[in-house]
């Protein structure tokens, strides 16, 4: 065997994690070197050539730190050039502390193995683990969308608010976590309800599910209120209709009761609070609720009604009013939309007169995520995000969907 060219692995060398890095690094006044943030060319396993040195115990001293120049062989890897830095680690899994070198020398065996020649520029620094700080988040899905309704039946129901979540999750500085904010539902055409809205999403936290549909005012097969976040109201056909079922709210407000006309829908469930039933009157959106000093969001959209009189109110929280209709005028005959970044619920579609063309339910309002955490503020988004500070405590809103970097 030639010297400096191992055909095998010298007997008495131990295994280790090593990272090489393309370029070395700049020592500081006090002999010291910077932490590394050169692009790494290979992380690996090594074999690395024992201290000499004895300790008065009589054992070898294994610590690689503990001298100026080591030995050390690796499978064969091109492009490696004297100068490039080598991290070498304490153990193959679970490390404690890293030792900085400079490659001096290398030598091969014919593109099997290469033996280093490395010299030591920092010492045996702790790894120490990464910065993290502890946040509140909140999430809020997309509003359902209204129910509509068509030539001369019934006002539709309102959507349910989004449904939400929160969470104090501890974020760790530089990890990114992907958040989708869930859109909202579309509002029913004619005897369709309002479809349910989106979810939103935050990298390992629960999902907040998207809000149900409203239910229409002109189909019997379609007056039922949605499932969601929070529950569809029912639309008011001419016999009872149910409200959606909540998972992260209240449920949506039931139709009419049997014999009560004219017939109005029932309100969207809310963050906080149930749909009203459509019952001789268009039912109201359950009102949402606040979080962290925002808000309020998630509020149920309001039921329509058939007639004169003015559709229900959306919950607060960004839910829309439910339609109208004055016969043989168009007059807010559609439901209005859920409000934006809010998870409102659609407003249901006014109720209709003969020969009238279909009624629309308003469309549910997106969702929003709110992270909130105590200090300055350091976080970054791939996404639109408002920032704001005050008295110590930032709070981001995000706003569309992103990459949040801690």
């Amino acid at each position: 065997m030639e010297e400096g060219r191992p055909s095998v692995i010298p007997f008495g060398m131990y295994r280790t994690r090593m990272r090489i890095r393309s370029r070395t690094l700049v020592n500081t006044t006090n002999g010291q070197a910077d932490v590394p943030v050169q692009a790494t060319l290979i992380d690996l396993v090594g074999h690395v050539r024992p201290a000499t040195n004895i300790r008065e115990d009589a054992i070898v001293n294994y610590s690689e730190g503990a001298v100026d120049t080591i030995d050390i062989v690796i499978p064969y890897y091109e492009g490696i050039l004297t100068g490039y830095l080598v991290e070498v680690y304490d153990s193959i899994n679970s490390a404690t502390a890293i030792t900085y070198y400079e490659i001096i020398n290398i030598a091969d065996d014919r593109n099997k193995h290469q033996q280093l020649s490395l010299r030591c520029k920092v010492a045996e620094r702790s790894i120490l683990p990464p910065p993290s700080y502890v946040a509140s988040v909140l999430l809020v899905a997309g509003g359902g969308g209204g129910g509509g309704t068509e030539n001369n039946a019934w006002g539709g129901g309102g959507g349910g608010g989004g449904g939400t979540v929160q969470a104090t999750p501890t974020l760790t500085v530089g990890s990114t976590y992907v958040v989708v904010i869930g859109a909202g539902g579309a509002g029913g055409n004619g005897n369709s309800k309002g479809s349910n809205g989106s979810d939103t999403t935050f990298t390992s936290l629960t999902t907040a599910v998207g809000g149900g549909g409203g239910g229409s005012g002109a189909s019997s097969a379609q007056r039922d209120g949605l499932a969601g976040g929070c529950g569809g109201g029912a639309g008011g056909f001419a016999t009872l209709g149910v409200g959606g079922v909540a998972t992260q709210g209240f449920n949506g407000g039931a139709g009419v009761a049997p014999d009560i006309a004219p017939y109005r829908g029932g309100g969207g469930g809310g963050s906080t609070a149930i749909g009203v039933n459509g019952n001789g009157q268009a039912g109201t959106g359950g009102a949402g609720g606040t979080a962290f000093g925002q808000g309020p969001f998630a509020g149920g959209g309001g039921g329509g009604t058939m007639g004169s009189l003015t559709g229900a109110a959306g919950g607060g929280g960004g839910g829309g009013q439910g339609g109208r209709a004055i016969i043989g005028n168009i007059n807010d005959v559609n439901g209005a939309n859920g409000t934006i970044n809010t998870g409102g619920g659609g407003g249901g579609a006014g109720g209709t007169g003969s020969g009238t063309p279909p009624r629309f339910g308003g469309n549910g309002g997106s969702g929003v995520v709110i992270v909130q955490y105590a200090g300055p503020s350091v976080a970054t988004y791939t996404g639109t995000m408002t920032t704001v500070t005050v008295t110590g405590v930032t709070t981001h809103t995000l706003l569309t969907s992103g990459t949040l970097t801690a």
